[in-house]
């Protein structure tokens, strides 16, 4: 398949275009292609998308937008192309499997198949703000877990009272974060378990800054390389990948979230550029792990939890485009608006949880998406979206199945504000590594609504 140097190479010297304009085509080309693969969000209030030729349609959609306008590189201003039998080349060759963590602390993330039954894989917490005394006792409790088969870094705006900022103190701040990470998983009695960075920025130097097989990122760990909205790369990023691809060390792309209500459009093109960015992140930076998320701007301040189902049906069509067509290794879970601490935090996430299993993708971060320092997280949000995507399991819910139980959650949350985080050393108790008393009886109370909506828990 194509090579990283060849895209590089192609970041030079592919055709030089503004970036405005380059945006104003994406609008068209989506527009395009939604008439050309009669793609069409039924909005009856469906969580699920229950159409094989409708997801195998919206993949070739995304086949033709890479195989007829590229990638564009924001540091060059030149667009990456390709030709067709580049990009279904590079498609063939993704792995559907990637090793990671050493020793007994070894795990594969695998490939899941829609409504397959079987376990899975499971990233529990960080993508999320911590402070620098929080941090250890955090990736500590996280890699506790049993389900968890990597930890993911956090960002932190202060590292030994300076403010981080310039590639000499970002870069200090990256190979601190990674000695955090490794402090912590050490001290949960799993010194060999899988690690990921979460950069500081994306200057090329700070991303390889942790690259240390001693104290630092080993051969086994991993780093965040995502394509950005509106299907675009930067050279900072692909100079990583070229180091870390010849180094060996996983990468996970977060590309697929798209944004509906962008330059792509509506529902239906944030499909085509979610499902675009995840085969780019890999033809790109040769990430092996992609999201297949899909949000809304206009939700990005909620007002209100209750969802909206055409979002939801095209989260459900991405993954299942891809678990159908391709090899990739897909995660999702999606963010909250309400914090930790509350029950609302707990009705999302049950939500959110619910359609893992089911799409053919594994389960991934339960950050609250307004995120504060200290106030984003905590290891029993993640336990329980474990709980919910068993239970779903348990019960071999089809997509059909799983559409009915979402409904009736999602009626519990109707009309409900979001609410506000706690600080996570209020709401759980990180010490003895289980929530605080409040926090149980409110989990214990969402846990008897959600039966009621047909999980059947253990």
């Amino acid at each position: 398949m194509i090579s990283l140097l060849d895209i590089a190479e192609r970041t030079q010297k592919g055709p030089k275009m503004e970036e405005k304009v380059w945006d104003l085509g994406l609008f068209a080309k989506m527009r395009e292609l939604i008439r050309k693969y009669e793609l069409t969000c039924p909005r009856d209030g469906s969580f699920f998308n229950l159409d094989d030729a409708l997801a195998d349609r919206a993949f070739h959609a995304s086949v033709d937008f890479l195989a007829e306008q590229g990638v564009y590189c924001i540091t060059t201003n030149r667009v990456v192309k390709f030709d067709r039998e580049e990009v279904l080349q590079g498609i063939r060759e993704m792995p559907s499997e990637v090793l990671m963590g050493q020793g007994r602390d070894v795990r594969m993330f695998k490939q899941r198949r829609i409504e397959e039954h079987e376990a899975l894989n499971h990233v529990p917490g960080h993508h999320a703000p911590f402070s620098e005394q929080m941090a250890p006792l955090a990736v500590k409790n996280f890699a506790m877990m049993a389900s968890c088969d990597y930890v993911e870094g956090f960002n932190f705006k202060v590292i030994d009272g300076r403010e981080i900022y310039g590639m000499p103190i970002e870069s200090y701040a990256a190979r601190r974060q990674v000695a955090w990470l490794r402090e912590g998983v050490r001290k949960a009695g799993r010194p060999g378990l899988g690690i990921a960075f979460y950069p500081i920025t994306t200057r090329a130097s700070v991303l390889v800054a942790p690259m240390d097989p001693d104290y630092g990122l080993r051969r086994t760990d991993g780093l965040l390389l995502s394509v950005l909205p509106d299907v675009k790369m930067e050279q900072d990023m692909l100079t990583a990948a070229i180091v870390y691809n010849d180094y060996g060390a996983f990468r996970i792309g977060g590309g697929g979230t798209a944004m509906a209500g962008g330059f792509c459009g509506d529902v239906e093109g944030a499909i085509i550029e979610a499902i675009v960015r995840g085969i780019a992140e890999w033809l790109v930076y040769r990430d092996q792990l992609h999201g297949s998320g899909l949000g809304h701007v206009s939700r990005a301040k909620a007002t209100t939890l209750t969802p909206a189902p055409e979002l939801w049906w095209a989260m459900s069509v991405v993954a299942q485009a891809l678990a159908r067509n391709t090899n990739m290794v897909l995660y999702n879970g999606g963010y909250s608006f309400s914090g930790p601490g509350t029950e609302g935090v707990l009705l999302e996430r049950a939500l959110q949880s619910i359609k893992v299993p089911v799409n053919g993708t594994n389960l991934m971060f339960p950050r609250h998406t307004r995120a504060q320092v200290d106030a984003a997280q905590t290891p029993f949000e993640a336990e329980w979206d474990w709980e919910v995507a068993t239970a779903v399991m348990r019960g071999r819910f089809t997509r059909a199945d799983a559409d009915e139980a979402a409904r009736r959650v999602a009626r519990l949350l109707e009309g409900r504000p979001p609410e506000p985080a706690q600080d996570v050393r209020e709401c759980y108790d990180w010490v003895h590594h289980r929530p605080a008393p409040a926090y149980n009886e409110k989990y214990l109370r969402v846990k008897e609504h959600v039966a009621a909506c047909g999980l059947p828990f253990a």
